[in-house]
């Protein structure tokens, strides 16, 4: 024991105590004063539930998650997507964002600068020749989304735009490239709105792509709201009961990975029949994708869209998903 650098004895009938309570507490352990070695049987770990156990835990799981989406198939309106108009705050967050129920919102962003301007001619006499973050290298890399460090490129916004001209998915700007491209896109910002019913005032992610970039089967750990500026998006959502069949083994993503693909639903048949529903988001459209929805993005046309996710109500799911 010290305090302020200066040691004290400690007296000889405390000691003797402390020797007690340290055997006592060796005992409890398993310790063998003899032998010096601990009781093999008093550190090891819990056993792990036996193999059988764990799969009928996930049947168990599969089994609650199957019989509550057959429940809401009952309704077509608790079933079904839903789109409101002008949707206020207050009903969003009792009917779409406590229940974990997309929508598609129509409206909120009436007005909005950017739905009319941000054309590829306007964005690059806007944007210029600021060097910007983007993914590139996408084409023929079967894992893109896993290794978005690895497709990291930069390049003057107008020779990214040069190199989307033709379509394709081999590169795209995307949320992921948020941070490093917040100078170079800030004088964007006077063109866009708030939508306070909704979110605080922090800036969303934006995405810039041209005709047939495609975001592969995910769910998110965090609610999103999607703005669609430019262009449209065909979007394909899966509700979490589905899981099981979405070949999960890769931190949020499917081996599934296209539900459009007949090749890859041939390498995974339980997919072919899964409960989903298709949206087509245009200029103005809003769609609030829950956590823990499944969902996959492709680009009809060139397209600009932003993701949010700071809603005025806690969005914390990230913290606690256990990956690995």
């Amino acid at each position: 024991m010290s305090m302020s650098g200066k040691k004290y004895p400690v007296p000889p009938l405390l000691s003797q105590t402390a020797d007690v309570q340290m055997q006592m507490t060796l005992r409890q352990i398993g310790f063998d004063a003899a032998s010096k070695a601990p009781k093999p049987s008093a550190l090891m770990p819990p056993a792990s539930p036996p193999r059988n156990e764990e799969a009928l835990a996930l049947k168990r799981r599969d089994w609650l998650l199957g019989t509550m989406e057959r429940q809401r198939a009952l309704s077509s309106y608790a079933s079904g997507l839903l789109t409101a108009e002008n949707l206020p705050g207050e009903a969003f967050l009792h009917d779409f964002y406590a229940t974990g129920r997309p929508v598609v919102i129509k409206g909120a962003m009436a007005g909005w600068p950017a739905l009319e301007k941000w054309t590829p001619d306007y964005l690059a006499d806007t944007i210029g020749d600021a060097v910007v973050e983007y993914q590139g290298g996408r084409e023929g890399a079967g894992d893109y989304e896993l290794a978005k460090d690895r497709h990291k490129r930069r390049a003057p916004f107008r020779a990214f735009l040069a190199l989307i001209r033709d379509g394709g998915n081999d590169a795209y700007i995307t949320a992921y490239n948020s941070s490093a491209n917040a100078t170079a896109f800030a004088p964007l910002e006077k063109d866009l709105g708030r939508l306070d019913a909704y979110l605080t005032r922090a800036p969303g992610m934006l995405w810039i792509g041209p005709k047939d970039t495609f975001t592969p089967l995910h769910f998110d750990l965090t609610n999103n709201l999607l703005a669609q500026v430019t262009g449209t998006k065909r979007v394909i959502l899966v509700p979490p009961s589905q899981t099981a069949r979405m070949a999960h083994r890769r931190h949020v993503f499917s081996d599934v990975h296209d539900l459009t693909d007949p090749a890859r639903l041939a390498l995974h048949p339980a997919a072919r029949d899964v409960l989903h529903y298709e949206v087509v988001l245009n200029p103005g459209d809003l769609l609030f994708i829950p956590i823990g929805w499944w969902h996959q993005l492709r680009s009809e046309s060139f397209s600009t869209m932003l993701t949010y996710t700071n809603f005025q109500w806690p969005n914390i799911g990230h913290e606690e998903y256990p990956a690995g």
